[in-house]
C-alpha cells in the first residue's frame, strides 16, 4: 500500500456552476466522465459515495467527505455563499446538512461529458485556484491540495482498487500496521452483567519494545518499536477451543486454554496452562481435570487474570460448576495456585474453595509482597465486591463495596475496571448506579432504574485495618442524572503513591466523546482537575506506563491506533 496526497482524491461539489473558465485555452475544455468503481473507506469504515473518474482521477462529493469526517480531527463544513458566488470550506467545524441539495443518480454503464469550468473556492477565508469540471449543472473538483490543507491522509490500495481516507492523527497518537484480521476492542457505554475473558493485551518488553497479544483464531503476537512501527509478528495456535487469559511474567509467558465438560467427565481436561519462553516457544504445561475442579465450563462469565511472585503463579478466573443437589450448575470463581518450578497445582480446586465467591463476575489478582490479594465482583451482600488476602488454604476476606439487592441477581449496577495497591490501600476502580432508584434486581434487569448511568468511583480498603467496616468510597466524577455516560474506568499504577484513573465519555446517544483522566495519590485523593483528551478512544486493553507516559492501543474497523499520554 502506498500513500498519495494528490491525483487520486478529487471531490464533487453540488453547487451552482460558474459559466467561465480561468484556465488557458490550451487546456482541454471537455472530457469524458464515467462513474467511478473504486471503493472508499473513511477511517477504516466502508462508505458509499457517488463519484466520477475523469482523465484517470476520481472525483467525489465534497459534502459527502465533509459528512463522513464530521466529528473527527479533520472535520470541516461546506457553505455556498450566494453573495460571492463561492464555495466556502471552514476547517474544524462539523458538517451542516443542506436538504435543498438533491443527489442525482448516474448509471455505471453510461459516459458523461465533463466541461472545464471555473468555481471559486475559499478555504478558511483564503481563495484557492482549483481545477473543476461541470457535469449536468454541478461542479466536480480535483482538489490536489485539500488533504494537506484540512488536513487528512489518503492511501490507495492498487490491489483492491480502494481509496482509504484517514482523519488527521491526534498529537501523541500513532497509527500502526497489523498482520492479521483484528477485532474491534473499543470500550462500551453499555455495561454487561458479567465479564468475559480478556482478548487483547499490551506488554512492555525489556528491550523497550511493546507487544500486542490478541486471541482471535489463534493467538497473534505483534511487536512494535518505540515509534510504534511493526517489527515482528508470529502466531500461537489454540491448544484447546477456549481462551482463558494471557500473562507475561518475569521469565515466562503463560496462556490458559480450556474446553467444556457438559458431560461432567471427571477425567476430562478442562483447563491447560501453557508456559512459553519470552519468544513464545512452548516450554511445558499443566492440566486440570473436570473432577478435581468440579468444572463443566471453564472461564464462564468471568474475566480471569494472573499474577506471580517468585515461583508462585496465581490464575484467578471463573467457572460453571458440576450439577448440585438443587439441579443447577452454579457459577463461581476458580483460583488456581501453581508452583512454576514444577508446574504443579498446589491448592485445593474443589467446589467451595477457601476464597469461594458465587457469583463472581470479574476477577483480579495482585501480590502484596509474597501474599496473594484477590478481588471478585460478586452479587448482593454478603458477597458484593470482596477482597481476599492470604494463600490457598488460609484467606481472610473483607467487602470493599456493598451491593444492595437480591442475592444471586446477575444485574448489580456495578462494574469493576481495575485493582491496584498503594503503600496504604487496596484500590478498586469501578462505576456504580444510584441504587436508590432500583426497586428490584433480577438476572436480566434492574427494575425502576430510569437509565443505566454510573458514577466513577474508587473503593479503598486500608491494609492496616482489613475489615469491611473500614472500606470507603471516593466519587471521582458524577454521571447519574447528567447528559453524559461514563465507561467502566481503568486504573493504572504509576508508583506506590500515584495512580491514574481513565474512562471514556459518551453522549446520551452512545456516541464517543473525550477520554477523561485524573491522577490520584496513595489515599485515593485527586491530584488536580480531571483532564480531557478529545478524539482519544479507550479499549478493553489495560494501559501500561512506559518511560513516563501511559500507552494503550485500540482496534476500530480493522485499524489499530496507539494512544499515549505524556506524564509530568
Amino acid at each position: 500500500m502506498r500513500k498519495i496526497w494528490f491525483v487520486l482524491l478529487a471531490l464533487f461539489v453540488a453547487f451552482p456552476a460558474s459559466s467561465t473558465s480561468t484556465y488557458a485555452d490550451s487546456v482541454k475544455t471537455k472530457a469524458e466522465a464515467s462513474v467511478t468503481k473504486s471503493n472508499v473507506t473513511v477511517n477504516g469504515k466502508t462508505i458509499r459515495l457517488s463519484g466520477f473518474n475523469i482523465a484517470g482521477s476520481n472525483y467525489y462529493s465534497l459534502r459527502d467527505i465533509s459528512k463522513h469526517l464530521s466529528g473527527t480531527t479533520s472535520e470541516f463544513d461546506v457553505i455556498w455563499n450566494t453573495k460571492t458566488n463561492a464555495i466556502e470550506i471552514v476547517k474544524e467545524q462539523p458538517y451542516t446538512p443542506d436538504d435543498s441539495i438533491k443527489q442525482k443518480s448516474y448509471s455505471s454503464n453510461k459516459s458523461y461529458t465533463a466541461i472545464l469550468s471555473n468555481a471559486k473556492v475559499i478555504v478558511n477565508g483564503a481563495p484557492q485556484q482549483l481545477k473543476a469540471y461541470n457535469i449536468d449543472g454541478s461542479n466536480y473538483f480535483q482538489l490536489r491540495d485539500l488533504a494537506a490543507q484540512i488536513p487528512f491522509e489518503v492511501e490507495f490500495d492498487e490491489s483492491s482498487d480502494q481509496i482509504n481516507i484517514f482523519s488527521k492523527a491526534v498529537e501523541n497518537t500513532y497509527r500502526a500496521n497489523v498482520t492479521s484480521i483484528i477485532n474491534d476492542n473499543v470500550v462500551s457505554s453499555e455495561f454487561p452483567r458479567w465479564k468475559n475473558p480478556i482478548l487483547s493485551y499490551l506488554n512492555h518488553n525489556a528491550d523497550q519494545t511493546v507487544t500486542v497479544v490478541e486471541a482471535n483464531q489463534g493467538v497473534t503476537i505483534e511487536t512494535y518499536n518505540t515509534d510504534f512501527e511493526l517489527i515482528e509478528n508470529h502466531k500461537v495456535d489454540f491448544e484447546l477451543p477456549l481462551f482463558g487469559g494471557f500473562y507475561s511474567g518475569k521469565t515466562y509467558n503463560y496462556i490458559a486454554f480450556g474446553q467444556d465438560n457438559k458431560e461432567e467427565n471427571d477425567d476430562k481436561e478442562v483447563i491447560r496452562i501453557v508456559r512459553y519462553d519470552k519468544n513464545f516457544k512452548r516450554v511445558d504445561s499443566l492440566s486440570i481435570k473436570g473432577g478435581e475442579s468440579f468444572t463443566i465450563e471453564p472461564f464462564a462469565h468471568g474475566s480471569g487474570r494472573m499474577a506471580e511472585h517468585d515461583n508462585t503463579l496465581i490464575f484467578h478466573t471463573a467457572r460453571k460448576r458440576y450439577t448440585t443437589s438443587d439441579g443447577l450448575n452454579h457459577q463461581s470463581q476458580l483460583t488456581i495456585q501453581v508452583n512454576t518450578s514444577t508446574m504443579t497445582v498446589t491448592n485445593d480446586l474443589g467446589q467451595f474453595q477457601k476464597n469461594h465467591v458465587s457469583h463472581s463476575f470479574d476477577q483480579y489478582v495482585q501480590f502484596d509482597g509474597s501474599t496473594p490479594v484477590l478481588v471478585d465482583h460478586g452479587d448482593a451482600y454478603p458477597r458484593s465486591v470482596v477482597i481476599h488476602r492470604g494463600n490457598g488454604s488460609n484467606y481472610t476476606e473483607a467487602d470493599v463495596f456493598n451491593i444492595p439487592g437480591r442475592v444471586g441477581a446477575n444485574m448489580t449496577g456495578v462494574s469493576l475496571g481495575g485493582f491496584e495497591m498503594s503503600n496504604d490501600y487496596y484500590m478498586v476502580a469501578m462505576n456504580s448506579i444510584d441504587h436508590t432508584y432500583v426497586t428490584d434486581y433480577t438476572s436480566y434487569e434492574m427494575v425502576g432504574l430510569p437509565r443505566d448511568q454510573r458514577d466513577i468511583i474508587l473503593s479503598l480498603m486500608p491494609k492496616s485495618n482489613f475489615n469491611s467496616t473500614a472500606a470507603k468510597q471516593i466519587t471521582l466524577s458524577k454521571y447519574v442524572g447528567s447528559d453524559h455516560i461514563a465507561s467502566i474506568p481503568k486504573l493504572i499504577k504509576r508508583s506506590d503513591n500515584s495512580m491514574i484513573v481513565l474512562w471514556q465519555e459518551f453522549d446520551m446517544n452512545n456516541h464517543l466523546q473525550d477520554v477523561k483522566y485524573v491522577e490520584i495519590d496513595g489515599q485515593g485523593n485527586p491530584l488536580g482537575e480531571i483532564q480531557s483528551l478529545p478524539h482519544y478512544v479507550l479499549s478493553e486493553t489495560d494501559p501500561i506506563v512506559v518511560d513516563n507516559r501511559i500507552i494503550w492501543y485500540t482496534n476500530v474497523d480493522g485499524k489499530r491506533t496507539f494512544y499515549t499520554i505524556p506524564l509530568h
